[in-house]
């Protein structure tokens, strides 16, 4: 085994932590198979009304993560899989945030980084009106920010100075991480009840809330808003490589080239056209290690803990 796919192991086994840390809850909701393909299908009539929003203001998007991972190896979602997540340049971001209230404002609500109060998270959120979704990020949230929801991810300018470059990556790394910490502490209170108490998770969220207590005389919104500002400080918009700092690989586990991530192919997801990364296999390699076409075995399949979820509200 080399040092990337020893790298990759250790990053799918400490998101394994969280899965485990939560399973054994009983107010654990697994979805049976009707409801997973009804949320299925939720999200995709979510996708289709972002891209056509999309392909009206020219955005660049692409698929994003296990998305382009489905895409890929299944033609769509991942069988085990319930979500969909998006990677928008920075420029295209902006404009996005700009354009949503008119083009989507009816039937969604657009959680940011930047503007949402509470938000805790470093990528933004697209959410549906009219339903309810609770992960572990969502507990202290009220119920109107809670939707069923598509990630969208940040596609960062970097510096093509090397030393920049790593500079700009520790930053956000450190930074991040606080965030992250500031954020646990802000909702250990309720994550405690659904931890299986003794496991790694539990100790992992204690850890990480103890270091956000540090940094408990900053709001959470400042927090979050100094981490994303950080993320967003190279403005080269034709900068060799590009990053997301807010991705499941962080900003060195996401560096890629421009050209590869930010230049995009189309691709067939559930029968809809999609745009994927140009250089898809780098960048599912990158994320996933060189062996991603295959099924990873049941014990090491993702999917989020859900504490609550309604498809209509009552």
């Amino acid at each position: 085994m080399n040092n990337s796919e020893g790298a990759q192991m250790k990053k799918q086994n400490s998101r394994q932590l969280f899965k485990t840390g939560f399973s054994g809850n009983e107010k654990m909701i697994k979805l049976s198979d009707l409801q997973l393909m009804q949320l299925k299908q939720i999200l995709l009539e979510m996708l289709l009304d972002f891209i056509t929003v999309a392909n009206k203001y020219s955005l660049n998007y692409t698929m994003s993560g296990g998305s382009v991972l489905g895409t890929v190896r299944h033609g769509g979602f991942i069988p085990w899989d319930d979500d969909i997540d998006i990677n928008l340049p920075r420029k295209d971001y902006n404009r996005f945030l700009k354009i949503f209230e008119q083009e989507l404002g009816d039937r969604y609500v657009l959680c940011t980084p930047e503007y949402t109060h509470d938000h805790g998270m470093l990528c933004a959120q697209m959410k549906k009106k009219g339903t309810v979704y609770r992960s572990f990020n969502e507990l202290s949230k009220e119920e109107e920010a809670c939707g069923i929801c598509m990630d969208i991810f940040v596609v960062e300018n970097t510096y093509n100075n090397p030393l920049g470059r790593r500079m700009h990556g520790m930053a956000c790394l450190v930074l991040g991480y606080i965030s992250t910490c500031r954020k646990t502490f802000h909702d250990m209170h309720y994550i405690q009840k659904y931890l299986e108490k003794g496991s790694a998770a539990e100790k992992i969220f204690r850890k990480k809330a103890r270091i956000g207590g540090f940094f408990c005389w900053l709001s959470l919104d400042h927090v979050t808003r100094i981490a994303s500002g950080c993320y967003s400080a190279c403005k080269n918009t034709q900068s060799k490589y590009v990053s997301i700092p807010s991705g499941r690989g962080h900003f060195f586990g996401e560096l890629q080239l421009r050209e590869d991530l930010c230049e995009t192919v189309e691709a067939q997801f559930e029968g809809t056209s999609v745009r994927i990364p140009q250089n898809s296999d780098r960048y599912l390699s990158s994320l996933y290690g060189n062996c991603y076409m295959q099924l990873p075995p049941l014990e090491k399949r993702e999917s989020h803990p859900i504490m609550e979820i309604e498809f209509e509200k009552k």
